[in-house]
């Protein structure tokens, strides 16, 4: 497995500069056997609170969705009828739902398989958060390659001896303080 990065930077209009980082994983086709045969195409990875995320997102296609329903109306108000209104509802609907979860898309925080698969883009507000993304995600593949790795052998029986700790150190392991 490898990972393939790729880094932009933007100006922003006034003052400052947005970075993005693009990622995918590049897996072999022994690896995409298992992560097939598995069902690990659609795992999440990475797990996030996306709480305010949802709300935020739903406000922002209730927003999106009245934006277009007025839109609708203005442009078509001379030949709308009762009929034109309930469709003009369901296509602001539609739209409102589509803005909401792309802006949801753009800003989550899990990782998903398909995006290791695919590739993915991640906004960064800095270069410090652009090189902390870049090190969660090569953290996450380290751990998905060891997952991998272990899935070849799934099949069978293993025994893994546990050595008897001295006295101290099993009092840490118990304690964790280790």
């Amino acid at each position: 497995m490898d990972i393939l990065f790729k880094r932009e930077q933007h100006q922003k209009n006034f003052g400052g500069a947005t970075f993005r980082l693009w990622a995918k994983a590049e897996f072999t086709d022994d690896e995409l056997a298992l992560v097939d045969r598995y069902g690990f195409r659609s795992a999440l990875i990475l797990d996030a609170d996306d709480t305010d995320l949802r709300r935020i997102a739903g406000g922002i296609g209730i927003a999106a969705a009245i934006a277009a329903f007025i839109a609708l109306v203005i442009v078509f108000r001379d030949t709308f009828l009762l009929f034109d209104y309930l469709i003009a509802m369901g296509l602001s609907l539609l739209i409102g739902i589509g803005a909401g979860y792309w802006w949801f898309n753009e800003k989550r925080e899990r990782l998903f398989m398909d995006d290791l698969l695919f590739g993915r883009r991640f906004k960064c507000r800095s270069v410090i958060d652009l090189a902390k993304k870049e090190a969660e995600i090569e953290n996450v593949c380290g751990v998905l390659r060891q997952v991998l790795e272990t899935a070849k052998h799934w099949d069978g029986v293993e025994t893994i001896p546990i050595p008897v700790l001295p006295h101290n150190e099993a009092k840490e392991v118990v304690l964790g303080i280790r």
